[in-house]
């Protein structure tokens, strides 16, 4: 079996994505199983809110949180709330192009003032330059993966030196559910008086209407997520037994002075009875990840944005220096060269080439609002507001009607 999702999977979450935009418009019910239009809205408001718990945690820490990149963004409602809430700019990117038009409808419904760059592209053919950018996340994406080590082997590919990935809200596997089917998100009755005893959870797994669509709804063991965070230099995990906890943070530091692990057990190895709670019941990851600034460095280029996130990562003090709320927000405002907020020519230099491997850079042009590649010459057009940066192959695979030059047919409510 493949470590990567394939063609049929991509295609699903386009196509479900697609016919779910509609319902999330407010414009016609596709999968009674799925959120209404004023249910979605409520979610996404409370989403909001973890946001705000989340940056709020970690900006109050040494950390550069622009330019950000946010991966699996769907409306982009963290990337808004990122740009509103501490004026910072970057990247909100997703598969599926009809999911970030909606953007245009909730910004105004969540009272957001700013809007981020939009980019539909592909996770594992990230359209930007190595070692770029100082600050990347992603919130519930990393489960519609067959395994998020390709994934995040991509990601530390686009992160700068000295740079941190976070994540959220992704599945720890249990070992017991009889997973006699699969239910929706909208649960029938019989489902609410299982979940209220409690049975629910051990006998049936969520993803319905996504896993008819092809698209994947995993959970993965400890031993695989600590596989996949070997990838980075340093992480802090935070694992979560379902439903209520206990909690367990466990924390891989850089050789120097690291602790000594288990040869067998290794870091991402919580004490017994938590662990044992997580194996039977399931639960949740959480993690802060950071790329070594001894990796090889491009020349510095003009324009180009370099990290100046901290260094020195110990099991006392995985950030580094502290800062308090207000200096990090003055640092993240001052990032640029001469505290000056960075223009679109500069932003869009962070962009590279999905059609080549060698990922060339891209010339913006501001006076056609477009993106052409120097070497193969393909020119990348704004569709709404969104960049659609695939492969010429994958652009024909994924969105067939838009290499024709037809228009999305989603329509957003007043």
């Amino acid at each position: 079996m493949s470590n990567l999702q394939n063609l049929r999977n991509q295609q699903g979450e386009v196509n479900f994505r697609r016919k779910l935009a509609k319902q999330f418009a407010g414009q016609e019910v596709m999968y009674p199983g799925e959120p209404s239009y004023k249910q979605n809205l409520s979610i996404i408001r409370g989403r909001v809110k973890d946001y705000k718990r989340y940056f709020k945690s970690l900006i109050s820490h040494e950390m550069t949180l622009e330019p950000y990149l946010e991966i699996g963004s769907g409306i982009g409602q963290g990337a808004m709330f990122l740009e509103d809430q501490y004026k910072t700019q970057g990247f909100a990117t997703d598969i599926s192009y009809d999911t970030l038009l909606l953007a245009n409808h909730y910004k105004d419904k969540l009272h957001f003032k700013k809007m981020p760059f939009r980019v539909c592209c592909d996770v594992y053919n990230l359209p930007f330059k190595t070692n770029s950018l100082p600050f990347i996340f992603t919130v519930e994406t990393l489960h519609h993966f067959p395994d998020p080590k390709p994934v995040l082997e991509e990601i530390y590919r686009v992160l700068a030196p000295g740079g941190y990935f976070y994540f959220n809200e992704e599945p720890v596997a249990q070992m017991i559910n009889l997973n006699l089917w699969q239910r929706d998100r909208n649960l029938r009755w019989f489902e609410k008086i299982l979940r209220s005893l409690l049975v629910l959870h051990f006998i049936s797994k969520i993803g319905k209407s996504e896993i008819e669509n092809n698209i994947l709804e995993e959970a993965f063991s400890l031993k695989t997520w600590e596989k996949t965070l070997n990838v980075f230099d340093a992480v802090q995990a935070t694992l979560k037994a379902f439903p209520y906890g206990p909690i367990s943070v466990q924390i891989k530091t850089p050789k120097k002075g690291w602790p000594q692990y288990h040869p067998v057990r290794g870091w991402l190895n919580p004490p017994l009875y938590k662990n044992i709670l997580l194996q039977i019941l399931g639960g949740g990851i959480e993690a802060l990840c950071k790329k070594s600034e001894k990796e090889a460095k491009p020349p510095i280029q003009k324009n180009v944005v370099q990290s100046s996130a901290p260094h020195n990562i110990t099991s006392e003090n995985f950030y580094g220096a502290r800062q308090t709320p207000s200096e990090s927000r003055g640092r993240t405002r001052g990032f640029f060269e001469g505290g000056e907020r960075l223009s679109e020519q500069k932003l869009f230099e962070l962009l590279a080439c999905p059609n080549c491997k060698q990922k060339p850079g891209l010339n913006y042009h501001k006076s056609t609002k477009t993106l052409s590649c120097p070497i193969c010459k393909t020119t990348y057009k704004s569709k709404n507001g969104i960049f659609m940066l695939f492969s010429r192959e994958q652009m024909a695979k994924l969105y067939p009607e838009k290499v024709k030059g037809q228009k999305s047919k989603v329509k957003i409510s007043s």
